[in-house]
């Protein structure tokens, strides 16, 4: 009898061929649903805007600088916030209306406000007095008030003075 040369596709060959067919389908699936959840988070939730006047960098739209984002709690008055740069360095900016309790003593309690911020360096950019506050590891606060707004900015790395005075010029 003449012996019959097995088929290259054996039995077992077939079931190892399955098996690394279902690990690698299984792997593209994983991978593929792991995408789109990172893609979901770093979607920006939806943006708001304010029912207020605000004021921006000159020649720049809040488009240009991602939208603004409500910061404060539904249940509290509107804090709203757009991120920008500085000579680079990320800052975010807050504005809100100048609150009631401000407006019959505004340099004092903005004052007061900076002093617990430890903004206690201050700067003039036309007029405007800008509390800067400088931790040890660099980032800065920065409040100030402009056409009826309570602005507080806060930046990644320390900015210098004549920059904080330069944007504070600019926000119209």
């Amino acid at each position: 009898m003449v012996r019959v040369k097995r088929d290259i596709f054996s039995k077992k060959s077939i079931a190892v061929a399955t098996i690394v067919l279902v690990v690698v389908i299984g792997l593209i699936i994983t991978l593929s649903l792991a995408r789109h959840r990172v893609q979901n988070t770093q979607q920006t939730q939806p943006t708001e805007s304010p029912s207020y006047s605000t004021v921006l960098p000159k020649n720049k739209s809040i488009a240009d600088l991602g939208g603004w984002q409500r910061i404060s709690p539904e249940s509290k008055d509107p804090v709203y916030a757009y991120s920008d740069t500085i000579t680079g360095v990320a800052v975010s900016v807050s504005e809100q209306p100048l609150p009631n309790s401000f407006k019959n003593d505004t340099a004092g309690q903005v004052a007061q406000l900076a002093k617990g911020y430890n903004a206690t360096d201050s700067l003039d950019a036309d007029g405007i007095k800008v509390y800067v506050g400088t931790s040890a590891k660099g980032p800065q606060s920065v409040i100030l008030t402009k056409n009826n707004l309570l602005i507080l900015i806060k930046s990644q790395q320390k900015i210098s003075d004549p920059s904080w005075v330069a944007y504070v010029k600019s926000l119209q």
